[in-house]
């Protein structure tokens, strides 16, 4: 059976940029006057190819952005109103005495934000014309990564070749320590005791430490299933599972044996072996959506985080994702969850951050919630003094900009007739022309990375000078802001790099310059964050691997070598910051930035020897 279908002959630009069923009808298409904008129509189809590479689209999408963060910051006027100018020190869950303590007001002294926190990121029902962009996700196959940028010729050339899912391989060849070994799960549990004095020093520091990284717990229904945990012992439950996890987040984020050590048997071990059946169990038959199990997956991956498991840490948030999307699946109860429920939203963000941090450097299997990002509301985060709440949304905030910059900017390239003059696959495949037609583009998102940061409230706004910060979380949030700037001017710098034309325009070489410089402060602002257990050891190792080799192939460049006169010593840097954490990929991290090293210092002595080679 056929039918004959209606076709509108030509949408208005409105609904075609928005991908939207146009009406046609004129003056003015219903959309449009939904959405109450102006309608204008084309004149008539076209049949040329558009060869501006989606400039233009690209430069509609960065105005959605632009309205976005002006409303953004216009709000933090209101924020700051409603809050008082100090709430006390961070959290701790107990007192020094027994567990009895815990119950008489401890986990209630929280000081709580009760702000609406949409000065950082209207939700997609005020921001209704932009529900039909692009949403805010890593592309398939980007070109941020350190193992791409092994690959590219003048890496190949000075340290030779290495597999373009190099730190896949490592990865996934990285056995697990024996103690957490699936071969071991079907038994029975070993007999386990909880000593409550330690359970509780540990349970505060996973509160000041790790909880307001990711404040996916609510303290008053943790301490009731804490309590209950202490007086029953560790049982085959989901929330005995998450108090372990809890347990096993505090020992590795406090122990300073093992961060001299990594290749020793990682802090917390004993308790995640004890969680871990339960959690592999719960995410492999759980067919509805259960809370208390996605809070302990995203704990566990941020545990496997912590002990620089990045597949691991993967594979958990991932499961996490899937389960939280069993409450999202039907379009009712997801408009709910996302725009009011706060444990969901927590979790949904958390996710987020997780995931990202993984697909930045690793191709793998995405989760289907970096779609629904622009649907999605944040989260009061009234379980969190006001630095570290801000501090939590911030990041969030960051990390879509982040995102938007990889599809802006390092697409997948789908065709041959989608060439853009934007998205940077491999610079010989681009003109002179091409790379100069990027810079409004890259100006453009550069002005929106500094909004960004002076939007943040002055408490918490990261300076972006040298010098050690207090706050560990507002030091990454500096170390998110050089991480963007380096990779929007990347093109420009990997450009020059890798082309040896006698003249390139002065505006090419002044962006490659702030890409440089980028780096640079990359590689120092890392350097405190590195000398501690984090999370965030992992990412910001292979990042620091991407900086060094930009340095590098800057300074193998005549037009750019002037910018990294100390090459040595940040090479150097780059090492020392890595090379305590130089177990599983992070060793040969060490290995192939010692090899730069090596050839470029050979590079400079043969250079001495004959001063015109360069």
């Amino acid at each position: 059976m056929s039918f004959n279908r209606r076709r509108v002959a030509l949408a208005c630009t409105y609904c075609r940029h928005k991908k939207r069923r146009c009406d046609a009808s004129k003056p003015r298409c219903n959309s449009c006057i939904d959405a109450n904008v102006e309608c204008h129509y084309d004149d008539g189809p076209s049949q040329r190819i558009d060869t501006s590479g989606g400039a233009r689209e690209i430069s509609s999408r960065l105005g959605d952005i632009e309205a976005v963060l002006q409303e953004q910051s216009q709000q933090f006027a209101t924020f700051l109103s409603t809050i008082s100018p100090g709430n006390g020190p961070p959290f701790t869950i107990t007192s020094p005495d027994s567990r009895a303590s815990i119950s008489g007001g401890s986990m209630s002294g929280l000081p709580r934000v009760e702000s609406n926190p949409q000065w950082l990121f209207p939700t997609m029902e005020r921001q209704s014309d932009l529900e039909s962009s692009e949403p805010m996700n890593i592309p398939v196959r980007h070109k941020t990564s350190s193992s791409y940028l092994l690959s590219l010729p003048a890496m190949r050339a000075l340290i030779g070749e290495y597999p373009t899912d190099l730190f896949f391989l490592l990865e996934s060849r990285n056995p697990l320590p024996p103690e957490l070994s699936l071969n071991t799960f079907p038994g029975p549990h070993p007999p386990f005791r909880v000593d409550p004095a330690l359970a509780d020093h540990l349970v505060s520091s996973f509160f000041s430490s790790v909880h307001i990284c990711h404040p996916i717990l609510d303290q008053e229904d943790f301490r009731g299933i804490y309590l209950n945990f202490l007086e029953r012992g560790p049982d085959r439950s989901t929330e005995s599972a998450l108090c372990m996890v809890v347990l096993a987040l505090g020992a590795i984020s406090s122990a300073p044996d093992w961060i001299r050590n990594p290749r020793s048997t990682p802090a917390g071990l004993e308790y995640m072996r004890h969680a871990l059946p339960t959690l592999m169990s719960g995410s492999l038959w759980s067919f509805s959506y259960n809370a208390v199990l996605v809070q302990a997956l995203v704990l566990a991956s941020v545990y496997f985080a912590y002990i620089v498991r990045p597949l691991h840490s993967w594979r958990l948030i991932y499961s996490a994702s899937t389960i939280l999307q069993f409450k999202l699946s039907s379009s009712d109860s997801r408009k709910q969850a996302l725009s009011s429920e706060e444990i969901t939203l927590r979790l949904f963000w958390s996710c987020f951050l997780v995931e990202c941090d993984r697909l930045a450097e690793l191709e793998l299997p995405r989760s289907s919630l970096q779609q629904l990002t622009d649907e999605a509301s944040l989260p009061r985060c009234n379980n969190l003094d006001t630095v570290h709440s801000t501090c939590f949304l911030a990041e969030i905030s960051i990390r879509r900009l982040l995102n938007r910059i990889h599809n802006s900017l390092y697409p997948q390239r789908q065709n041959f007739l989608s060439l853009s003059s934007t998205s940077l696959m491999a610079p010989d495949e681009f003109s002179i022309e091409e790379i100069l037609s990027m810079t409004s583009v890259c100006d453009e998102l550069h002005r929106q990375l500094d909004l960004w940061h002076t939007s943040i409230p002055e408490p918490c706004r990261p300076p972006l000078e040298l010098g050690p910060l207090e706050n560990d979380r507002i030091a990454i949030l500096r170390i998110r802001y050089f991480a963007a700037r380096h990779i929007i001017y990347r093109p420009f710098a990997l450009y020059v790099a890798t082309h040896s034309e006698s003249s390139i325009p002065s505006a090419i070489i002044e962006k490659a310059g702030i890409c440089i410089e980028s780096c640079r402060m990359y590689l120092h602002i890392t350097s405190d964050i590195l000398r501690s257990a984090s999370q965030y050891t992992w990412t910001f190792s292979l990042s620091s691997l991407g900086a060094t080799i930009i340095l590098t192939l800057s300074w193998l460049s005549k037009e750019l070598n002037h910018f990294v006169p100390d090459i040595d010593e940040l090479q150097s840097l780059a090492i020392e910051n890595v090379r305590s954490w130089a177990a599983s990929s992070l060793e040969d991290v060490v290995s192939i930035i010692e090899e730069m090293q090596r050839k470029t210092r050979l590079r400079s002595r043969f250079d001495k020897l004959t001063p015109m080679s360069k």
